[in-house]
């Protein structure tokens, strides 16, 4: 039995219908009326774990000309559509707990945040142009080598936060290896895995650097 999906344009709708609902609800407490929700205007739309699920990202998305922060994560997207570039104000992108493999369409000039966790990503070509890029949610994918971070992680310089945990580069790694050799590479960054660098652990990657 082949398996049943939603439309962008349903799931833009059953959103619009749902967040209606929960703005009459607060409106209600304080004696007012909530306006009728147009995704379209909206700066912040989530259309995250839909039943049946989003496999794939269609021309609909373009529709959404104001936002800001695109959630799109637990459905079954296997790749990342084009036109994303019409959306000249994103700055979040969430992808997370999706089937997605490659890094591509990403003609995003103004992203700030991609979190792509929960997939099956091997390489990192594709985020070279997210030059304001500052925080990368990458953790349980399959990159494995120090490579790809210095291929193209370092082309961004506006990184500061990365999660990167199970990832099998981190997996074959100590701790300490794996929090000063990504340092060396990204000196830029203040926090891996939710955790802040020490002056320690800086200075470390300084000396590792220079030796």
């Amino acid at each position: 039995m082949a398996k049943e999906y939603m439309s962008v344009k349903d799931a833009i709708k059953q959103w619009e219908a749902e967040e209606f609902e929960r703005r009459k609800k607060e409106a209600e407490k304080k004696g007012e009326e909530a306006d009728p929700v147009k995704a379209s205007e909206e700066e912040v739309v989530r259309l995250v774990g839909m039943m049946p699920p989003l496999n794939k990202m269609d021309k609909e998305l373009l529709t959404l000309k104001n936002v800001r922060h695109l959630g799109l994560s637990t459905n079954c997207i296997d790749k990342i559509g084009p036109g994303l570039k019409d959306l000249e104000h994103l700055e979040v992108l969430s992808l997370g707990r999706n089937l997605i493999k490659k890094l591509e369409n990403l003609d995003l000039p103004n992203l700030k945040e991609l979190w792509i966790s929960y997939n099956k990503v091997e390489k990192l070509s594709g985020l070279d142009k997210l030059k304001k890029l500052s925080v990368l949610y990458m953790s349980n994918n399959m990159v494995a080598s120090w490579s790809e971070i210095e291929r193209h992680l370092t082309a961004l310089p506006e990184l500061t936060d990365l999660c990167f945990i199970n990832n099998p580069l981190e997996r074959g790694l100590e701790k300490p290896e794996y929090r000063i050799g990504m340092l060396m590479r990204l000196p830029g960054l203040s926090k891996l895995d939710g955790k802040a660098y020490e002056p320690e652990e800086r200075e470390e990657a300084e000396r590792a650097k220079d030796g």
